[in-house]
């Protein structure tokens, strides 16, 4: 079902080649009058959110997906990816989040804390592809995962990947480039690859 779909958003971007060159061509990205509205919305509640963020998901559950607390600030090229309307992502007050950062969930929840700051080009996300059943393409074993969730304070370097399931305590420090694979406890700095303890 999945591959009919693609072969058929495909002979429609081929088709319409020239055109489809000032935008994507998947349906469910935020774009047009309603990204214009949506980004004003943000504006006048006190968010800043850059005009290049790109969003994905269910349009007509946004409200209701993507949550953004009051001063939090989307940095150039975000990527904010809501696979499925069991999920959503919360930010609070005053989380910054950097440039080419990729937010993403399927079904569960990505919940990031107060005045918590992401690095650029970070890459955080619920889910992952099943592997469970040999003989069939990944692509077609639907998602895995589980919540995941930053909390207060926090600072992600550039570069930090944030694997599903993963919780990180109040005021830890995450150094640039880490793959966080488990836990982190609360006022520790962890960095590497997978990331360990350094320091509390």
């Amino acid at each position: 079902m999945m591959q009919k779909i693609s072969q058929f958003f495909y002979a429609k971007y081929r088709a319409c080649a020239w055109l489809s060159c000032f935008d994507s061509p998947r349906p469910d990205v935020l774009r047009g009058w309603a990204r214009w509205k949506w980004l004003t919305r943000q504006r006048k509640a006190g968010r800043l959110v850059d005009p290049s963020v790109r969003v994905h998901g269910n349009l007509s559950q946004l409200e209701q997906q993507l949550i953004l607390g009051s001063e939090t600030h989307l940095d150039n090229g975000v990527i904010v990816w809501l696979g499925n309307e069991q999920g959503s992502i919360q930010l609070a007050q005053r989380v910054y989040v950097g440039s080419y950062t990729f937010l993403g969930t399927y079904n569960h929840k990505l919940q990031i804390g107060e005045d918590s700051m992401i690095g650029a080009n970070g890459y955080i996300i619920t889910e992952n592809h099943g592997k469970q059943r040999t003989g069939i393409p990944f692509n077609q074993q639907g998602f895995v995962g589980a919540d995941v969730v930053i909390g207060r304070n926090v600072w992600l370097g550039s570069h930090v990947t944030i694997l599903p399931g993963v919780t990180i305590g109040d005021n830890a420090i995450v150094g640039a480039g880490a793959v966080v694979t488990k836990n982190i406890p609360a006022n520790e700095t962890w960095a590497g690859v997978p990331a360990k303890k350094i320091s509390k």
